[in-house]
């Protein structure tokens, strides 16, 4: 970044581009894994062990070569999204076995909402009262889903999506509070989850070399995922929160929620339950509603912090 003193509407726009890019490639994630198709204690290693590696080699390529001073860690805001991240990891890949894609997509949905609430009680950013009646109806749709998996046996995973969902929104409110990039974090959380499954879980590294989609093995799948789109989405959306909102960002993840069971189904012709059907329809015209509610009545400024973080870089 070359800018010394760019405009809070530079600062927007830039933010809106690294999100929009950053939510349309983290849409490949799900069909991906279900492409490789291994173990899913196995996919958590395999995924965490590729994301690290590329997310720490653009680290260390921009620090010799582009005279970054960006640490690996930034303080405790770094150490915290490393904890979240590894949480946020381990759920997701058990979610994407245990339930249906649908459900785990509507359920991350409510990662808007969750940030809103959390940004509402941890860094005192101001919440309309149209956001919590979206923040409501989106829980019932949420509510109707984990529902239905209580009498599908899809309910642990409807949890760990849930779970999932949590950690990710408690992320982008410490990215927005700090205003610091933390993208390396994202990549040292992935390392840890990957420990968690090798000494900690029964990880059948084995099923990686599989037979996969298209006849191609489960590794290979995975590399995509882990050092390709995994690692530029990450890297995308934890930077989108220094320049925006993290409300405005978070939002990006609607982009999963009405792509990705479109992928699934043209892969695997699956298709969810009416019930998730309903329930997902109220998510995603809640928040769509409110989203277009946001932009008609203008973003936030963007916070001091994030301005000099972003004359620094």
């Amino acid at each position: 970044m070359t800018s010394r003193n760019p405009s809070s509407n530079a600062l927007l726009q830039y933010g809106l581009i690294l999100a929009t890019l950053g939510g349309f490639l983290f849409t490949f994630d799900l069909p991906l894994l279900r492409l490789a198709g291994a173990e899913k204690w196995a996919m958590v290693v395999a995924r965490g062990v590729l994301l690290f590696v590329s997310i720490s080699a653009s680290w260390l390529f921009l620090r010799m070569y582009r005279g970054s001073k960006t640490p690996f860690i930034a303080g405790k805001a770094g150490l915290a999204v490393v904890f979240t991240n590894t949480i946020a990891n381990i759920a997701f890949i058990g979610a994407s076995v245990e339930t249906d894609v649908a459900n785990l997509v509507f359920i991350l949905a409510l990662v808007p909402v969750l940030t809103a609430i959390f940004s509402r009680i941890f860094i005192g950013e101001p919440v309309h009262p149209f956001t919590w009646a979206a923040s409501i109806l989106a829980f019932i749709g949420v509510f109707i889903i984990i529902r239905d998996g209580l009498h599908s046996s899809k309910i642990v995973g409807d949890m760990l999506a849930l779970l999932c969902a949590c950690c990710t929104a408690a992320a982008f409110t410490i990215i927005r509070g700090s205003g610091k990039n933390v993208a390396t974090s994202l990549g040292l959380g992935s390392l840890v989850s990957a420990l968690v499954a090798l000494l900690f879980f029964d990880a059948q590294l084995g099923t990686l070399t599989n037979t996969a989609g298209f006849g191609m093995p489960a590794w290979f799948w995975l590399a995509l995922n882990g050092l390709v789109i995994i690692p530029l989405s990450s890297t995308l959306i934890a930077n989108g929160p220094r320049y925006l909102p993290s409300v405005d960002v978070s939002m990006f993840f609607l982009l999963e929620t009405v792509l990705t069971p479109i992928w699934i189904w043209m892969l695997f012709g699956e298709t969810p339950s009416r019930a998730v059907l309903w329930g997902g329809i109220i998510i995603i015209v809640t928040l769509v509603v409110h989203s277009a509610w946001r932009l008609r009545s203008g973003m936030a400024p963007v916070r001091p912090a994030v301005r000099e973080v972003y004359a620094e870089d």
